[in-house]
């Protein structure tokens, strides 16, 4: 098939994930240690915050998902939905860093509490929308793997930024945590916001056969399509067996600070930035290569081979690190290698959702955009929902006091979770994996029947255009 996307499309739209990317990695990899950190909150109420807020957040993505499928505007179904919502989250991810220095730990508990959930209400609105676009930017698969996969780059470009910012100025050198983080939220926010607000204006949806129309199909029955999307419920579950992959950058942050060690002043002074940038590098070259091992191999099996490679080196990790005394070099190592299979699957769980709205198109008739990548951002968010609210559990637990030396109980706890629970969750995340049968010939098939199918529906839909235009005008 053809390439439907412009230059500018696909400029604009990688670039809004990138800068998409930039605003959530501010917020998954800082607000945790800020809450506990800076702002002295009570860890129980951390942890039920994390999880309360994130699992909501998780839910409200279906439901955006079905108001975009019955949404038919002149500027489209996703479009809409990025006019405004990258600004107000742009707001409310500045609002969230804001130290009030509010004395009664209740307000403090209720400002931080309301400003985090609107923030991830909002960030549905547009999170949804922006990963549905390319299933609706274009019908050649090829060419909405290339974009899936340019977006997922440059986001997890933008996604490396706030981690490389706020390490160099939170340093004690610099800036200090609770300052180095603030106003690195306000900068990251500024530049991001643009590029992410470029999308309603430069993109454009392009039509689709009118026999996958969604407009007037009821929730109900969008639901039990989705349940009949056999390919996107493996990929569903797969994807939140595999939570374990967001507790790397999620809680590296602890262990800089707490558990690792390094003989060098200088180094020993920026291990956060150290770590986050060898864990960015070890992602960027599988992320590049991963759209070329699509053509070779499928999803299937790329994802499987990416979860037993992480297993194996996390596993490794934790081994490595109890016999050298927590040493921060080696940690780097295996840092990086941890970033190649986490690349990889980065890649390859986004843009096996095109395949899961084509499967339900050519089963059923029916392309539910709006739906399906929910239904993916869905997952992202239930992982990312365990991962967060786990660390705050595990901390309480093993005893886990803030700016203090840490015991080595507690040090081992922070160090099995960027080391022995992500292997374990990544070895859970490949089984379901095994089931995926759209692949190979009936892959293949499904494909050729869905280009003659839109072949004939395109072609009867200007037949019509052209009678209508001869009828005699009455």
């Amino acid at each position: 098939m053809n390439n439907q996307v412009t230059t500018k499309e696909r400029n604009t739209y990688i670039f809004a994930a990138a800068g998409q990317g930039a605003i959530y990695a501010m917020i998954s990899s800082w607000l945790l240690i800020y809450f506990t950190d800076v702002l002295a909150l009570e860890m129980a109420f951390v942890m039920g915050l994390m999880w309360f807020a994130k699992i909501l957040n998780a839910f409200a993505d279906p439901v955006v998902g079905f108001i975009v499928d019955r949404t038919h505007t002149k500027k489209g179904k996703m479009r809409p939905y990025l006019k405004y919502s990258p600004f107000i989250i742009s707001l409310l991810s500045i609002l969230v860093f804001v130290n009030w220095h509010i004395e009664s730990q209740a307000w403090r508990c209720i400002y931080v509490g309301v400003t985090y959930v609107a923030w991830g209400i909002a960030y549905s609105v547009a999170d949804v929308p922006l990963w549905g676009l390319p299933c609706a930017m274009t019908q050649n698969a090829e060419e909405r793997d290339r974009l899936f996969s340019l977006a997922k780059f440059l986001n997890a470009i933008g996604g490396a930024l706030p981690t490389v910012v706020v390490s160099l100025l939170m340093s004690d050198k610099i800036l200090g945590l609770e300052k180095g983080i603030f106003f690195s939220a306000i900068g990251i926010v500024v530049i991001s916001c643009v590029p992410f607000g470029l999308v309603y204006p430069n993109i454009h949806e392009k039509a689709f056969a009118e026999g996958a129309t969604t407009q007037n199909v009821p929730i109900l029955t969008q639901m039990k399509l989705i349940t009949k999307n056999k390919i996107l419920i493996l990929v569903i579950i797969s994807g939140i067996l595999g939570f374990g992959r967001y507790l790397l950058q999620a809680a590296y942050a602890y262990a800089a600070k707490y558990v690792f060690f390094a003989d060098i002043e200088f180094i020993e002074s920026f291990k956060q930035v150290i770590g986050f940038a060898v864990i960015g590098i070890g992602m960027l070259p599988t992320m590049l290569l991963t759209p070329k091992l699509v053509k070779k191999y499928t999803y299937k099996w790329i994802m499987i081979y990416s979860g037993v490679l992480g297993a194996i080196i996390m596993g490794a990790f934790y081994v490595v690190e109890q016999f050298t005394d927590y040493n921060f070099y080696w940690a780097v190592f295996f840092l990086l290698l941890s970033g190649l299979p986490l690349g990889v699957l980065n890649i390859a769980v986004t843009s096996i959702v095109g395949e899961c709205v084509d499967y339900l198109e050519w089963r059923h008739n029916i392309r539910l955009e709006g739906m399906t990548a929910s239904m993916s951002t869905f997952m992202a968010k239930i992982g990312n929902a365990l991962s967060a609210g786990l660390i705050p559990m595990i901390l309480l637990v093993v005893g886990y006091v803030e700016n203090q030396e840490q015991t080595v109980y507690t040090k081992n706890a922070i160090l099995m979770l960027i080391s022995l629970l992500p292997a374990a969750s990544l070895l859970l995340s490949i089984i379901p994996m095994f089931f995926y049968d759209f692949v190979g010939d009936k892959r293949d098939k499904a494909m050729k029947e869905l280009e003659e199918r839109r072949a004939q529906i395109k072609d009867a839909s200007i037949q019509d255009a052209v009678e209508s235009q001869e009828a005699p005008q009455t």
